[in-house]
């Protein structure tokens, strides 16, 4: 019986191996979108105390021509780089956002305004003003949608000046018809100096009043502790190391599991033979 059990259990973790292998040879083929390499070249590369190219024009929800300046004046602002279409973490972070937000005792347009630019010159302002209104009704009350704002625009080299003074740097997947890009946002002065770096897809409310308070000062982030999140499809994070981890968590729920089910027999045959 023992010897059963273990030649069973050795069966298990074999093809426990060959299952995680075959998907992290599915991660890693030439096909796949995302090379382990990726990682860091799709990261933030911050730089905290830079001036965002505030001349910059973008079209606004109702189709209106505006410059990124227009929405800088005396409180901070939250820049978000997403895209509408994004089926993976962009809707994510920006719930998130919200939803903390919706938390904090601060008044949206009085204390701070929420500027989203999409990434994806297939976005229009139709879908720009359905997302403004979507997320102003999470926020609630405070939701005024005169200062939450999603920005669109026809010119690559409008959003690329954006993304390069942020240092956001992403690209177009033709494979996956997606942009892979880091998961996270920044807050930015009111004279348009990055102030903040926030990497990830969520941020506690406490956390969000101290950043914006020192975006209102003028107060540059120190030293980042980088946690590194991609936007990739499919509500798929990739970060540092990510390929590896996911093949070791992979096998070992496979094994962990098999192996448990492999002991509750063998006892269970000792049991009742």
């Amino acid at each position: 019986m023992r010897r059963a059990a273990r030649a069973l259990i050795g069966t298990i973790v074999v093809l426990a191996g060959a299952v995680s292998l075959a998907l992290l040879a599915s991660f890693l083929s030439p096909g796949s979108a995302l090379a382990a390499s990726d990682v860091e070249d799709l990261a933030f590369r911050p730089h905290p105390g830079d001036r965002l190219p505030l001349g910059t024009a973008f079209t606004d929800e109702h189709g209106r021509s505006v410059a990124l300046r227009d929405y800088f004046d005396k409180v901070p602002v939250i820049l978000v780089l997403e895209y509408l279409r994004c089926t993976s973490l962009c809707g994510v972070t920006l719930q998130n956002l919200v939803e903390a937000l919706a938390r904090v005792p601060l008044e949206l347009g009085h204390d701070y305004r929420l500027v989203a630019v999409s990434i994806d010159p297939r976005d229009k302002p139709a879908e720009a003003a359905a997302a403004r209104d979507k997320y102003a009704d999470l926020l609630g009350p405070q939701g005024a949608a005169s200062s939450m704002h999603f920005l669109t625009t026809s010119s690559t080299a409008a959003v690329r000046a954006v993304a390069d003074a942020v240092g956001f740097p992403y690209r177009y997947d033709g494979w996956l018809d997606a942009y892979l890009h880091p998961a996270g946002f920044v807050i930015v002065a009111p004279d348009g100096a990055i102030s903040r770096y926030v990497e990830g897809i969520a941020i506690s409310p406490q956390e969000l009043v101290a950043a914006l308070a020192d975006a209102k000062q003028n107060n540059p982030q120190g030293p980042l502790s980088r946690l590194l999140i991609l936007c990739r499809v499919q509500g798929i994070a990739l970060g540092r190391l990510t390929v590896p981890v996911l093949g070791a968590f992979t096998l070992a729920n496979i094994v962990g599991g098999c192996v448990l089910i492999a002991i509750f027999t063998v006892v269970w045959r000792r049991r009742h033979s």
